[in-house]
């Protein structure tokens, strides 16, 4: 930098220089999970080149590939694309058991192994953390699905906060060191050198464990700021995108998983079913631990909230269907009266416009390019 280098001339410069930079792209629920974020995973990843995921193995991303239904625990869901380099990062917490399942699962249909980096400072969830956690009442007391699931995640989150001895970087598990390396280096690199990156986020912003119903929240924030802090990048250095994903209605884990927003109001699959006009509609179940769930109308006070947090660029609006079973797994909803009300509606609320719509499992549609389309066809 130039001593004499005026501070506007260092802002400029520097403002410049970013859009020389890659594309940080970060996916983020608006909800409390659940919201489909692997459909729209999916619908990116063939233009993905870096594909990062962080969290733990309560958080499902259900895709679908080659005619069969993948739900992904901890490999980012766009491994689908074989040239896309895959990244745990540091905020990971790592069940090998599930993880290598998953990297088995999909080495019969692309290579994985040889595209995989998990950072070395991921840590592991042991035998031995399970194994405390069966003993909690997590379930009881907030819904938690790790309880039930005995997955050790709330014990092995407890355990590196506290930096207990027993709790273990990726870097000395054996099983995992061929994978490992300092992922935060590489992705800025990557970004650096003009590479896109994806950033997969997990569960949604209503489980945040500060900004949610404490105590029926998550162990960590589910925020854009968190998912960045998490695998050691800066938004504002780069080009970022952010895709806020928001269900038509939101859905909680059954049971004591706590209230829904304010302006939320609780209803039954039954209700659902005259709602959605499919009187097949079967009850949603969790992704990971197939435990029924809650579902209840939209909340605009939760909505503005996701959106003054996280700042979406973009929005990304799925289960659409549920508002008119007409347009169920279709390529378009130019038709839809019920849906296109409820664009408008949820774009009013806050500055960013809406450009994907899932209208059911594997199928999004880019209601930008829609609405691109219209507005020539009115000027013609």
């Amino acid at each position: 930098m130039d001593s004499h280098e005026s501070l506007s001339a260092i802002r400029s410069r520097r403002d410049t220089e970013k859009f020389s930079r890659g594309v940080l792209t970060f996916i983020v629920g608006m909800q409390f999970g659940s919201e489909a974020k692997g459909s729209i995973v999916q619908h990116l990843a063939p233009g993905v080149s870096n594909a990062v995921r962080t969290g733990a193995v309560n958080a499902g991303h259900t895709i679908y590939h080659q005619g069969e239904v993948h739900i992904m625990r901890q490999l980012p869901a766009a491994w689908t694309n074989p040239n896309t380099q895959l990244v745990i990062g540091a905020g990971a917490l790592i069940s090998p058991n599930v993880l290598m399942k998953e990297i088995a699962a999909c080495e019969r249909i692309i290579p994985i192994k040889n595209r995989l980096l998990i950072d070395r400072n991921a840590h592991i969830i042991t035998e031995d953390q399970i194994i405390d956690e069966s003993a909690q009442d997590l379930a009881e007391r907030i819904g938690s699905t790790s309880s039930r699931g005995r997955e050790g995640i709330g014990v092995a989150m407890a355990d590196k906060v506290l930096r207990s001895a027993r709790s273990i970087q990726a870097k000395d598990f054996d099983l995992l060191k061929q994978f490992t390396t300092n992922t935060a280096d590489y992705l800025n690199e990557q970004l650096e050198n003009g590479a896109d990156v994806l950033v997969e986020g997990t569960q949604g912003f209503g489980l945040s464990i500060d900004h949610g119903e404490f105590p029926y929240v998550t162990s960590r924030n589910a925020t854009v700021a968190a998912f960045a802090d998490s695998i050691g990048v800066q938004p504002e250095y780069y080009q970022t995108n952010i895709i806020g994903v928001t269900r038509t209605f939101p859905i909680r884990v059954a049971g004591n998983s706590g209230p829904f927003a304010k302006g939320s109001e609780e209803l039954s699959w039954d209700e659902m079913k005259q709602i959605t006009g499919n009187p097949k509609l079967s009850t949603e179940h969790t992704t990971v631990t197939a435990l029924p769930r809650r579902i209840a109308t939209f909340s605009d006070t939760q909505y503005i909230e996701a959106c003054r947090v996280n700042r979406p660029t973009e929005i990304a609006l799925t289960f659409a269907d549920y508002l008119d079973q007409t347009i169920y797994k279709s390529d378009t909803v130019e038709n839809s009266y019920k849906v296109l009300s409820f664009i408008d509606r949820i774009e009013a609320l806050y500055d960013a416009p809406l450009t994907l719509v899932n209208t059911g499992p594997n199928a999004t549609i880019d209601f930008d390019w829609v609405r691109s389309s219209r507005l020539r066809q009115m000027a013609s």
